[in-house]
């Protein structure tokens, strides 16, 4: 192996591994409210209303956010973005800790999910910069687990902290290990192969059509240059890719799905199949574990069975996931180990398209220039759909009950399934 080779696989294990631990981090300042929200009922006198006033806020800014620092990550780069973004929000839940009163909470924990939002699309902007078109599949596919397996861990440092030294520290020691792992990032990431003296990643690892791809780009940024013709908006040049625009309607349907489960699932067992909270609470972790196989699964099928096309597992994923919304609640009535391997099933066919969608196709459709736009496009248009299926389904439940959850699931899954479908040969723009 000759020593650019050497120098850019270090570099590339070096890229992955600092930028899971950074996006893993970010939920550090947002997964400890969700384990704090009875104990701010009881310390703080807030309402179930008002926490989810709370949690709305956070949920709006970060559907805001991005769109808007999609953009942002793309113009400043990375390392700013990221930067910023993981001081920001450590500072908010910091001071969120500390905070007196309802509405101080609403405006802090409101920039607090604008400031969450600049971590995917810089995430996903600089990884974009370290991997090939035709291996970004299978090397998402491992690195989306950084938000499956760091909601996890940062739900148990949340709650160790809460039952060791009480509410303030579930928010402060988060905030501190979040400043560290912003740190560590200053010190040792560099945004693009190129700032370490090495060549790009699609002329060292990529296939001949990433490499013409990428070529051509550069050779019309230097004709631009040349007779000081404007560079073309960003913005502008991705959205003209149809896929862009179906990829985002298609997650709006699919972060409604998985954020529905995600607030509603303990709920729905306690309610609907008479599980206590406790035990609901540890069962309907359990399907984390076949999510994380499925973001697996799918970047690997996408690129070594499809020729790095997204829109096949994207809908085969999708048509798996209505099928198995609609078997849900049968499967219920069989009993524990029936209804906990149809949620599980449920979770793989969520987490593979989630993966695919903001992270390889994100990358692949935006290119290495606007991979964060393109990122920001499709995770705030899911970011709505997350925003409003909790008020949503808060009424129906009031009104109707739970038993019907699944029911809307499954027809929502059908349409992204159709979209993606329509794109079947579409391929990477590289």
């Amino acid at each position: 192996m000759d020593t650019i080779s050497k120098r850019f696989r270090h570099y590339r294990m070096r890229s992955f591994t600092i930028l899971w631990f950074v996006y893993a981090g970010y939920y550090l300042t947002r997964k400890n409210l969700s384990v704090c929200k009875t104990t701010l009922m009881d310390e703080r006198g807030l309402s179930a209303a008002e926490l989810g006033w709370i949690e709305g806020a956070f949920l709006a800014t970060y559907a805001l956010g991005q769109f808007l620092n999609g953009v942002l990550g793309d113009r400043l780069g990375p390392r700013v973005m990221l930067a910023t973004g993981m001081i920001s929000s450590a500072a908010m839940s910091a001071l969120f800790g500390f905070a007196p009163g309802f509405l101080l909470l609403v405006l802090i924990w409101g920039l607090n999910g604008y400031a969450q939002a600049s971590g995917w699309t810089s995430s996903v902007k600089s990884m974009a910069q370290w991997f090939a078109t035709r291996e970004r599949g299978v090397i998402m596919g491992f690195w989306c687990t950084c938000y499956q397996i760091g909601s996890l861990l940062a739900g148990f440092v949340a709650t160790y902290c809460l039952g060791r030294w009480g509410l303030q520290s579930a928010f402060t020691v988060p905030a501190i290990i979040l400043v560290v792992i912003a740190a560590v990032y200053l010190l040792f990431h560099k945004d693009t192969p190129e700032k370490m003296g090495l060549p790009s990643a699609e002329e060292h690892y990529g296939d001949d059509r990433g490499r013409t791809a990428e070529q051509t780009e550069r050779q019309q940024a230097a004709r631009r240059a040349k007779t000081g013709q404007a560079e073309p908006s960003v913005i502008r040049e991705v959205l003209s890719h149809p896929m862009v625009w179906l990829m985002g309607a298609s997650y709006f349907c699919l972060k409604f799905i998985r954020y529905a489960l995600l607030g509603w699932l303990p709920f729905y067992m306690t309610r609907e199949l008479g599980f206590n909270p406790i035990e609901s609470g540890y069962l309907a972790n359990l399907p984390e574990i076949a999510g994380f196989l499925g973001a697996i699964t799918a970047g690997f099928v996408s690129d070594k069975l499809m020729q790095s096309r997204r829109a096949p597992v994207c809908a085969i994923m999708f048509l798996g996931l209505a099928l198995a919304c609609a078997l849900q609640t049968q499967l219920n009535s069989f009993g524990t180990v029936p209804m906990i391997l149809g949620a599980c099933l449920i979770f793989f066919m969520i987490y593979g398209p989630d993966s695919i969608m903001t992270g390889a196709a994100a990358m692949d459709f935006g290119s290495r220039k606007g991979a964060a736009t393109a990122a920001g496009f499709i995770n705030g248009f899911g970011s709505i759909g997350a925003a409003v299926q909790a008020p949503l389904l808060g009424y129906l439940a009031g009104i109707y009950g739970t038993q019907y959850f699944f029911h809307i699931f499954a027809p929502l899954a059908v349409v992204p399934f159709l979209l993606m479908v329509s794109q079947w040969n579409v391929k990477a723009r590289a």
